[in-house]
């Protein structure tokens, strides 16, 4: 794994040089900045803008009209949860009888560092705009329930705002589903992708939104595994912010796109300027973003990536390129101008604890409970939840033009134009219509006969091996997965169970799970070391499964082991000394 910090990967983001030469500057002259992070700008609107792509330590910049207008207020300023779940209709989905509202679903969120008041802030917020107080699970990055420190940036410039923005948000696009909130230790790579390896075999994930990003680099490809659903879960649907930027690298104009928003398997999400009435009524967007500027002054990212190929849900439908992978998939709200209201009372403070929000951050969690809404729709059908790279994605650019707003209009450092475009994807949903065509749901007037599906090509473990096969209780084994191939596609792992549940046969869920193997060095081998201690005496069973990138598993390959009674407790063996020979057809011996 690339070791690096997003902060590394995207230092030019993260020092923000001229703004921050504007803020000493202002310190000098008028040497009143309420707090880290507030920084008042004359001539321009007010807004506050959360940069995805590119957040390791967040840098909040408040706009304003006038100096001395509050950057951060007692009271809400931005759209409502009504707002946009109206002009997006949202509030207008139904499965019969059954209300469209993520019930019976779980939105799993990454990020970094702790979020002290985030539960006391949801319920405000739910306070606020009447909406039902959900179930809200918070972890550190392994699952445990303990959590990270907090952000060193400290208050009022802290991660803490944007798990605020992706908590509350996920909750108004998806009232009744829970929220399983991940934190990171800290902001590195390895952190954060260990949460997401968390949030993904959680039980219950059925999304996992990710509104942070570093610019795209060629290691990024090894790391597309860590969004695939795991063996055994049900399917998971990841989906990641576009970026900030537009179609540039943070803070330049050089063209560049976001990981992992970029990975094949993940549902890349752009950002709009979003026009409603003070009811909800959608009256339009357009693609959010300054042309050229956009690396400096905001948009909605967007591009082609260098190193991941064209996936093929995408071949013929993206005009803009035949062999690379195209970002983003699909846009929501994002312009700070046309942001929400966000409380955090660590950052801003108990006394005006609400600021107005912006960012790919916010289209992204809103994104997230569209997809919960598409599983609660599956699971009332009787159907499991998406997979990402092979259902949701797949179903995103084969659903009818008529599931989504078509943004024409609008500029990231690319057009926006009819049909996919590099700053909207397809476009915002129009949830009545889309999320039941997601869900694979609606009714089709005319069926069509379902052709005869194409084999697809299975990875295949030839043997397991266990070394040494025949051990008292405390001795070391090595499990090896033997010429272990997968000629259609790429191995992601190769997973190793314990019979237990006397049944014959590995049954995943109940067999538990002893590890994932690592693959030995110049051979199709991969092996785990496991240890035997506290096992009673006994024969065991063990199985290895392969599983590729694209969700396909193996047959299971099985072996015994055999725990053996240590001496003394064994009988003794003499080798036979001082036998008693038996003669005759008829005989009794002691």
């Amino acid at each position: 794994m690339d070791q690096r910090t997003v902060s590394d990967r995207v230092s030019n983001r993260q020092r923000f040089s001229l703004w921050q030469l504007v803020r000493r500057v202002l310190r000098a002259q008028r040497g009143a900045v309420a707090a880290p992070g507030r920084c008042l700008l004359e001539g321009l609107e007010p807004r506050q803008m959360l940069s995805i792509s590119p957040i390791a330590t967040p840098d909040y910049l408040l706009y304003h009209r006038d100096f001395g207008r509050a950057a951060i207020t007692a009271n809400p300023s931005g759209l409502s949860p009504s707002q946009l779940r109206q002009a997006y209709g949202l509030n207008q989905v139904q499965f019969g009888s059954v209300t469209g509202d993520g019930a019976g679903q779980t939105i799993a969120i990454v990020d970094a560092y702790n979020a002290p008041t985030i539960a006391s802030d949801l319920h405000a917020f739910d306070a606020q705009y009447g909406l039902v107080n959900p179930t809200l699970t918070v972890v550190g990055q392994t699952g445990s329930f303990t959590l990270p420190g907090n952000d060193p940036a400290g208050a009022g410039n802290s991660w803490a705002v944007e798990t605020s923005l992706d908590v509350e948000w996920a909750h108004a696009a998806a009232p009744g589903a829970k929220i399983l909130l991940v934190l990171a230790n800290s902001d590195s790579d390895a952190d954060l992708f260990a949460a997401v390896n968390t949030a993904r075999g959680y039980a219950g994930v059925a999304v996992v939104s990710m509104s942070w990003a570093g610019n795209e680099s060629s290691s990024d490809p090894a790391l597309n595994s860590y969004f695939t659903t795991p063996l055994g879960h049900t399917g998971v649907t990841f989906v990641a912010a576009s970026g900030d930027s537009g179609a540039y690298n943070p803070d330049t104009n050089t063209l560049g796109v976001s990981y992992p928003a970029a990975s094949p398997n993940v549902l890349s999400v752009g950002g709009t300027t979003l026009a409603v009435t003070s009811s909800g009524s959608y009256l339009g967007e357009s693609g959010w973003g300054s042309g050229a500027r956009s690396g400096t002054q905001g948009g909605s990212g967007g591009g082609i990536s260098r190193y991941e190929p064209q996936p093929s849900y995408q071949a013929g439908l993206v005009p803009q390129t035949s062999t690379g992978r195209a970002l983003p998939d699909v846009a929501m709200d994002a312009d700070p101008a046309s942001g929400v209201a966000v409380i955090d009372t660590w950052d801003f403070g108990s006394s005006n604890p609400w600021g107005q929000v912006g960012g790919t951050s916010l289209a992204t969690p809103l994104w997230a409970g569209v997809i919960a809404l598409a599983d609660q729709g599956r699971a009332v059908a009787g159907l499991g939840t998406l997979d990402g790279a092979t259902q949701t994605l797949p179903a995103i650019y084969s659903l009818p033009s008529s599931d989504f707003h078509d943004i024409v209009t609008g500029n990231n450092g690319y057009a926006a134009g009819p049909g996919y475009d590099l700053v909207t994807g397809r476009g915002t949903p129009i949830a009545n219509r889309l999320v039941p065509d997601l869900a694979g749901i609606t009714p089709t007037p005319t069926p069509t006969p379902t052709p005869t599906p194409t084999p697809t090509p299975q990875p295949v473990v030839g043997t397991l091996s266990i070394n040494p096969n025949a051990v008292t209780a405390g001795t070391p084994v090595t499990l090896t997965a033997v010429n272990v191939q997968d000629t259609g596609g790429t191995l992601a792992e190769v997973a190793f169970y314990q019979e237990t549940n006397g049944a014959p046969g590995l049954q995943i869920g109940s067999d538990v799970l002893v590890g994932y193997g690592t693959q030995v060095a110049g051979t199709t081998n991969w092996s785990l070391n496991i240890s035997t201690s506290g096992m009673a005496w006994g024969n065991y069973t063990y199985y290895a499964v392969a599983r590729d990138t694209g969700g396909a598993n193996s047959t299971a390959a099985s072996a015994g082991l055999n725990v053996v009674m240590p001496a003394p407790n064994a009988p003794a063996n003499d080798n036979f000394a001082n036998a008693t020979v038996l003669t005759g057809t008829d005989l009794s011996v002691t």
